[in-house]
């Protein structure tokens, strides 16, 4: 769990830095014209816990400002710009959605280090690196902005209610 937690805040984090960086239109980092903008994410009839959102806008002409969030345990997100939670602008945006765990001989590495302690062995931090394996918990074709197949679409007043539901 505290992995899947690394990897997302980690991605975050990332996608923070860019959009703080000066990306919007002209480069002045303006947060006016932001919208609320927040949801759910669905996969197979279930909330997604722990999955990072990351909306960039699909037409050039669009201020260039990419919303980014995280479900809650609920699959619950808020979107923000510049600021924790200030929304969106207005537009369309392919929309990206991933959730992604490391995997350790077959297992999280929560599981792994809750069998190592259970064996008496404690947590075995030196491991062989090559054998961590990134799974991906949602479809993959949702996890690139030129490929997936989602595109939502914010509204001059903003949408506190955007459902996005993910599809094999």
């Amino acid at each position: 769990m505290k992995s899947t937690f690394r990897i997302l805040c980690v991605t975050l984090c990332c996608v923070l830095t860019v959009c703080c960086c000066g990306c919007h239109k002209g480069g002045k980092g303006s947060r006016s014209g932001l919208v609320p903008a927040a949801g759910v994410v669905m996969y197979k009839g279930e909330p997604v816990a722990g999955a990072t959102i990351e909306m960039r806008p699909s037409s050039p002409d669009q201020i260039n400002s990419v919303a980014v969030g995280l479900t809650d345990p609920n699959g619950k997100f808020i979107l923000m710009t510049d600021r924790p939670n200030d929304g969106a602008f207005p537009g369309k945006y392919k929309t990206v959605v991933k959730k992604q765990v490391e995997m350790i001989d077959g297992m999280t590495r929560e599981e792994r280090d809750n069998k190592l302690r259970d064996e008496g062995k404690g947590n075995d931090l030196y491991f062989d690196k090559s054998k961590v394996k990134v799974e991906n918990l949602v479809p993959v074709k949702y996890s690139e902005p030129d490929a997936t197949p989602l595109e939502i679409e914010i509204p001059a007043k903003g949408n506190k209610n955007i459902t996005i539901t993910l599809e094999d």
